[in-house]
């Protein structure tokens, strides 16, 4: 009797803790918004490591999966033991994995830095070629057209003054600025390459470990709560499982759809460097809504090299299949595998694009559906507890709650019109 009592002061105490801290950390928050988002930026760059792990680790489970599937059976079936056979299974998928994406990475670069050096290359020969037809251009316009000639003379006089009362004055300064900024760059370059190898190393611990870490999951969740919380804790676990590998699986059918579409356009519009530039947009379309920009700025480059006016057509081009992809292609997929729409696609990769960078990028979107699949968790298990209908569609036209209590008798009463008669037939 005395245990119940206990069990329930801990209950209340625990849920008043709970209420406090919440009212104190929204009060933080809203009273002190940038100070807030300056704390989760903080956070987020301590946090660039591992969180670079998990992306890699989630980029390379699929392949980790595909052979230890595979070959763990093949071993017990040779006698070795199973714990044995575990192990050399799982070390081989890691070796495989990270060997395979050792070669897409050296099979990208080995294609792309040859054809960008020919093109520095031709564009350097290229250049007495641009620069005489430039000053001619220029000699032909400035004698045909003398007012213009004398506003050239007079901003080019300005620019000559302007330069030297820099040299006598700050030249000095910008220059230790300069060093400043290099030395700063360089520093952010050693940075990101170190928390690349811990993202790396921590990667391999994670696919190591993927199971022991989710049995030691379910070993508290059965250990803190009921076989029934328990059980549903469980199947929401298997759905966040899901949303992320159906969104490692969505993003890679989204970019290699967005590839073979730039490979076929750009063929048909006969321009430079197809299969180089439709790797790069492909490759780079992995980051949602962003993607396509991010692999035209170089691709764009590229072109730039070999046909000015071509390089405008595609920048055009990356344009209209962003949007088409944005809009249309990746919406769907990733709306239909992560389960929100494309709006909530777009406001996650926002807001963790903003906290962890590239990384959040990536991870962005199945985070937040993990959270908007947990908020409608707790909104579809409440009404469940009022006996309210937890389909959304039946909340677009009520004015109050007992609008629901109407439509849900007119739909048992419809239903009971329908039923078929329960009376035994005549013989």
């Amino acid at each position: 009797m005395h245990e119940q009592h206990d069990r329930r002061y801990f209950k209340w105490g625990l849920t008043a803790l709970t209420v406090i801290f919440i009212s104190i950390l929204l009060v933080v928050i809203f009273t002190n918004l940038p100070g807030f988002f300056s704390l989760l930026s903080a956070i987020g760059k301590i946090l660039s490591p591992l969180v670079s792990g998990i992306v890699i680790a989630f980029l390379l489970n699929p392949i980790v999966n595909f052979v230890d599937l595979r070959l763990r059976p093949l071993l017990e079936k040779r006698g070795v033991k199973a714990s044995k056979a575990y192990k050399i299974s799982r070390g081989i998928s890691l070796v495989f994995a990270f060997i395979f994406a050792a070669f897409i990475v050296y099979a990208f670069f080995s294609m792309l830095v040859p054809q960008l050096y020919e093109s520095v290359m031709s564009i350097i020969d290229s250049a007495p070629e641009y620069y005489q037809s430039l000053e001619k251009w220029a000699v032909n316009v400035l004698e045909d057209n003398p007012e213009i000639r004398t506003y050239v003379e007079k901003a080019l006089n300005t620019v000559q003054t302007y330069v030297e009362n820099w040299v006598r004055t700050s030249f000095l300064s910008d220059v230790q600025k300069l060093l400043a900024t290099l030395t700063t760059s360089v520093m952010a370059v050693v940075k990101s390459i170190t928390n690349f190898i811990i993202g790396l190393v921590a990667s391999i611990y994670i696919l190591w470990s993927k199971d022991t870490f989710q049995a030691q999951a379910k070993k508290m969740v059965v250990a803190a709560c009921k076989p029934e919380a328990a059980n549903h804790l469980l199947d929401l676990g298997s759905s966040i499982n899901r949303i992320f590998s159906g969104f490692i699986i969505g993003k890679i059918i989204d970019s290699v759809i967005i590839g073979v579409l730039c490979y076929i356009c750009m063929t048909l519009m006969k321009m430079p460097y197809t299969a180089l530039i439709a790797t790069i947009v492909g490759v780079t379309n992995v980051i949602p809504v962003f993607g396509p920009f991010i692999g035209a700025v170089p691709s764009a480059l590229i072109i730039l090299l070999v046909d000015p006016l071509q390089a405008f057509y595609f920048i055009i081009f990356i344009i209209v299949l962003q949007q088409v992809d944005g809009n249309v292609i990746g919406p769907k997929i990733l709306g239909n595998t992560v389960g929100i729409s494309g709006f909530w696609v777009l406001i996650s990769i926002t807001i963790a694009a903003g906290i962890f960078g590239f990384a959040g990028m990536l991870l962005g979107v199945p985070v937040f559906a993990v959270i908007y699949l947990i908020i409608s968790d707790i909104v579809n298990s409440a009404l469940r507890k009022k006996q309210k209908t937890t389909i959304t569609g039946e909340y677009y036209d009520i004015r109050e709650v007992a609008d629901l209590d109407r439509k849900a008798e007119a739909a048992q009463q419809t239903a009971a019109e329908k039923a078929p008669s329960q009376e035994p037939k005549s013989v």
